[in-house]
């Protein structure tokens, strides 16, 4: 955390004293100190410097074997400051350090404006203070201020094999009072400081640094750590909750705030709040930052959820957002041995969520083991496969084991178990030819040329013989028992879906009576590649190169055995009476699961609609843009026999061509490009389809008085790696007449 100084001027104002020498040090300058000796050039040498370096590292700096320690203070009250030194380095005869520096505020003179050189140096200066304004009334107000400030300066040093510490004082009365204490040591020939402050953060960078890396709340050395981020011009303030048998307390408050001589209107206040434990258990915390004497919702608010153990000795954090790392090793099931990545970019782990709705989260695996930057990749409640492009076969079934658990790395043994793919001969498919090709080599028939020997090593033991021959033959007739029922309608962009029933059968036809191909395991992703006309009870799908028929639902006909993953997302709903109107909106899905809904869709919107488009909410008298909704779990079929294959980067002129073209106004284009660009402009290609029945009769609008005009856009697209050629969709243009209703939305569906 204490790095090297990176010169940060930062603007402010607090106080200045009364003195009138321009700081000039010419380049290069020695400065030695009677007890350190040569000093680093990144010392503080002025009060301009000094102020920087505060802002910079905060309170204490540690490089070169050298401790510096910047105090800010109150010039009037120089004399109620005070140092006191302990540990063995007080011991020896070599004093820890000489006596500190104090830089007061230097005052220059104000320039002659035809003396470039001297405007130059007084702007510079100016810059180094944070006044860019280069205003001299500043130093004319201040100079006779009798509230002004100073910068202590410290400097010590610690022989090897000796230990420090530093205790700031501040006098109480008639007594000093320690506000600060610092500990340094050098073990082994190099000084480190050993106190909070070595990973606390202290200023602004640091603040920064320390966000940016461990998040809102993190864990550290049996601490809490909490980074506040409060902006009191507005009424706002932070507010700590706490619930479960774990308890915590506040122990200190670290102020990261830049030393500024000229304040800035609206800035926050930043610190670190470090909290102990107080009593075992599981503590779920909120932060809350936001006006606690207003209704409204908070401006932000941080979840944490800690395991508190061992006397309080121990702090376990189960935050679902937390930084940190995950490092996993991936070792063969069988064999033990370490697995080998392909120096490629598709070797990934797939974890997906059994909840509602079901999400997926791709990890790239580049070595192994593998580091992650995320503490949340191995969850007891979700689903794992592995996927590495091998021609050989695949891995399967992960089985985990956390082997280290610490604040901000967990380590974790991930156990593959392995099915070769049969495809002795490199053609991309498993059949007799491979079975043909094993048995040739085995009796030492015909010239043989295996185009990889560990896609028949069925035994896994790094040889091939007879036992493989019969494993091979074996699963081939497990694969291939029967010619499979094809489709009626092909999908070549189906919807993903994921397994949620246990003891999940693949067919070789949309009946129970035919033949099973396999089992797939709960959890486990599967691609629509078909379906029967009138017969929504089956799905045409492929898994692991094989391809079968499942069941949709249960034997009920109402309970689902997949969850899609498409989701219907973001139709809003614009109302263009031509006079005020009380309308009533009603929404019928008949493929999807109704998810999120702004204003609150209570059996249907009651709203006064007025010929702007606004909207009241007669629920709650809130008013509003559009009416909004969005819904999960999509089972609805969509068309993509036409549509537009599109690059990403000319994904934003194609849909204000389309959008305008289809009748949308531009601020209803605008809002549908801001929602959908940035998920689409990214991907090299993009197939796009605007949906017509498929969309309005799976999700019918019912709305009183009855439009006079109703145009419904909705997207969907395919994000793609390669273009393909796709007939174009006819669009038709749309007459807004009379009381009319727009909607839009979309859907992305994977490939």
């Amino acid at each position: 955390m204490k790095s090297k100084l990176i010169a940060i001027l930062t603007t402010g104002m607090m106080l200045a004293s009364a003195a009138t020498l321009m700081p000039v040090q010419a380049a290069g300058k020695t400065v030695t100190d009677p007890v350190i000796g040569t000093l680093p050039e990144w010392v503080p040498q002025d009060f301009a410097e000094a102020m920087q370096f505060y802002n910079s590292h905060g309170k204490t700096y540690v490089e070169d074997d050298v401790i510096c320690l910047v105090r800010p203070m109150l010039q009037w009250k120089e004399k109620d400051y005070d140092i006191s030194l302990s540990g063995s380095m007080t011991m020896l005869n070599t004093p820890a350090g000489s006596k500190p520096e104090i830089y007061e505020l230097e005052i220059p003179e104000k320039p002659d404006p035809t003396d470039l050189e001297a405007v130059k140096a007084y702007e510079d200066y100016c810059d180094k203070l944070g006044i860019y304004s280069h205003d001299y009334s500043f130093f004319e107000s201040y100079a006779g201020c009798k509230t002004q400030y100073a910068f202590e300066v410290e400097l010590y040093r610690v022989l090897e094999g000796e230990d420090l510490i530093v205790a700031w004082r501040e006098k109480d009365g008639d007594e000093y009072k320690t506000t600060e204490k610092f500990s340094f040591e050098n073990k082994s020939g190099r000084t480190v400081e050993t106190d909070l402050y070595s990973w606390v953060p202290d200023s602004y960078p640091e603040f920064n640094e320390f966000f940016n890396k461990y998040g809102s709340a993190s864990v550290h050395d049996n601490y809490i750590a909490y980074c506040a981020n409060v902006n009191g011009s507005t009424g706002a303030s932070l507010k700590m909750e706490q619930s479960g048998k774990g308890k915590i307390k506040q122990v200190m408050e670290s102020d990261c705030d830049s030393f500024e001589l000229i304040p800035r209107d609206g800035s926050g206040s930043q610190s670190v709040i470090l909290y102990q434990p107080t009593a075992d258990g599981l503590a779920d915390v909120k932060w809350k930052v936001g006006r606690e004497w207003s209704d409204e919702e908070p401006f932000e608010q941080t979840n944490g959820i800690y395991e508190i153990k061992d006397d309080c000795s121990v702090i376990i954090d189960h935050s679902p957002f937390r930084k940190g790392s995950t490092v996993i090793t991936f070792v063969d099931e069988k064999t033990g041995e370490l697995i080998d990545i392909p120096d490629n970019d598709n070797t990934y782990l797939l974890k997906s969520t059994s909840g509602e709705p079901s999400t997926s989260e791709i990890f790239y695996v580049k070595s192994n083991p593998c580091t992650i930057d995320s503490l949340n990749v191995y969850d007891t409640s979700c689903c794992y496969t592995f996927h590495t492009d091998s021609k050989s076969g695949w891995y399967e079934t992960p089985v985990f084991e956390i082997t280290s658990q610490k604040s901000d790395v967990t380590e974790i043994t991930c156990k593959l178990g392995w099915k070769p793919s049969g495809d002795a001969n490199g053609d991309d498919s498993f059949d007799v030819a491979d079975i043909v090709l094993l048995q040739k080599w085995l009796s030492g028939t015909g010239e043989v040329k295996f185009a990889d020997w560990k896609a028949v090593d069925f035994c896994r033991d790094n040889k091939l013989n007879a036992y493989d021959l019969c494993l091979m033959k074996r699963e081939y007739i497990k694969r291939t028992f029967k010619d499979c029922v094809e489709p009626e309608n092909g999908a070549i962009f189906g919807a993903p879906m994921q397994i949620i029933a246990d003891d999940m059968k693949m067919y070789l036809g949309p009946d129970e009576s035919y033949p099973v191909v396999t089992s797939l395991p709960k959890g486990v992703y599967v691609n629509e590649c078909g379906y029967q006309n009138n017969n929504y009870m089956w799905a045409y799908i492929e898994y692991k190169g094989q391809f079968g028929w499942i069941r949709m639902y249960q034997k009920d006909n109402e309970t689902l055995t997949v969850r899609y993953e498409a989701a219907v997302d973001k139709p809003v709903i614009y109302l263009y009476p031509e006079q005020e109107t009380d309308v009533h909106v009603e929404l019928d899905l008949k493929d999807a699961d109704l998810s999120t809904t702004y204003p609150k869709y209570r059996n249907g919107w009651d709203v006064t609609a007025y010929p702007d488009g606004s909207l009241l909410n007669k629920a709650d008298g809130t008013h509003h843009k559009y009416l909004f909704w969005d819904a999960v779990n999509c089972r609805t079929r969509y068309d993509l026999s036409k549509g537009f294959c599109v690059a990403g980067s000319d994904t934003e002129s194609f849909l204000k061509e389309k959008l305008t073209y289809m009748g949308l106004t531009e601020d209803e284009m605008n809002e549908f490009i801001v929602y959908w660009l940035p998920r689409m402009e990214h991907n090299k290609y993009n197939l796009i389809s605007f949906q017509g029945d498929a969309y309005t009769d799976s999700a019918k609008l019912d709305i009183t008085p009855a439009p006079d005009s109703l145009l419904r856009v909705f997207m969907t697209y395919v994000p793609l790696e390669d273009a393909v050629n796709i007939e174009p969709q006819q669009l038709s243009t749309f007459e807004r007449k009379g009381f009319t209703v727009v909607e839009w939305g979309g859907s992305e569906l994977k490939n």
